[in-house]
């Protein structure tokens, strides 16, 4: 135990030495993680909205007017069959009608005197074939089968999502990335300063046989402090600007977004073991000269 409390109180010292640029890498960690948490539930919240939309992803396909009630059957049995689809919905004439008076607010049959309408299917598929890729060779495939005169789906909106989505992602993944690598690069700076102030000591435990591990110890510690004091700020900032919101914002609506616990465990442990990462750069670098 009195070993443990010489180490921390030589990484509290070291980080004093190194005040300001300590100083600097807490404040850029509590940025970096700050605006990685927040970006991260950004994300979250966009994949779900993503979700909402391919939910509505569907192909529709029209039948002949000759098609018998067997020969819709088959084209049904065809449809479930084919790759990616997981279940249909057939719309006869009579309720294609009733969807369009439900949606224009005119009786189809009595502007026209018939009914133009044809029956149809339409085709749902799985989550992992909601992409323009996908649903586009799928809609081929249904083309294709013996009864169906035309394939409709919305080809425009699954293209923008698949364009906006790699888009999104690529700016997310390259921005987080140049935070966290700016964070590594602060906390290695501070703790070679901290190692440079601290070279007589470093020396003279050499001369004492001091282990290579025992001396990068105190420093390691440092490394983790600053990286566990800018995760926990920037935990605690996250949670005070999502419990302000929920104080200010429609409950109902907000509650669906609040991270659990875990969420904020997980950012100062991923900023507490970056400190430990950053350091042991620092360490395997500035400390080997005639350590064991």
């Amino acid at each position: 135990m009195r070993r443990f409390w010489f180490l921390l109180r030589e990484a509290f010292s070291g980080l004093g030495r190194a005040r300001l640029s300590a100083t600097f890498s807490i404040v850029m960690v509590t940025l970096s993680f700050t605006l990685l948490g927040s970006f991260y539930l950004t994300t979250i919240q966009a994949e779900k909205f993503l979700d909402y939309l391919k939910s509505k992803v569907e192909i529709e396909a029209f039948l002949s007017d000759s098609l018998t009630a067997q020969q819709v059957q088959d084209v049904r049995q065809q449809l479930l069959a084919t790759r990616g689809v997981s279940s249909v919905k057939y719309i006869s004439k009579n309720e294609a009608a009733r969807i369009f008076k439900q949606e224009f607010g005119q009786d189809i049959q009595q502007v026209l005197d018939f009914n133009p309408l044809p029956a149809s299917f339409r085709v749902f598929l799985r989550n992992s074939y909601k992409n323009s890729k996908s649903v586009s060779a799928i809609s081929s495939k249904i083309g294709q089968m013996p009864g169906v005169e035309s394939v409709k789906y919305r080809k425009i909106l699954l293209t923008l999502i698949d364009k906006r989505v790699r888009l999104f992602y690529t700016v997310m993944l390259g921005f987080g990335g140049a935070l966290v690598l700016l964070s590594i690069f602060l906390v290695y700076n501070s703790m070679r300063l901290a190692i440079s102030y601290k070279k007589r000591m470093i020396d003279t435990m050499k001369l004492v046989g001091a282990s290579r591990s025992f001396v990068r110890m105190p420093f390691l510690l440092g490394g983790m402090i600053q990286g566990f004091t800018g995760g926990a700020i920037a935990a605690a900032a996250i949670y005070g600007v999502m419990q302000a919101a929920l104080v200010l914002m429609q409950e109902n609506i907000l509650i669906q977004v609040m991270p659990p616990p875990e969420f904020y465990a997980a950012i100062v442990a991923v900023s507490t073991l970056l400190g430990l990462f950053s350091t042991l750069i620092a360490t395997r670098r500035y400390i080997k000269e005639g350590l064991s």
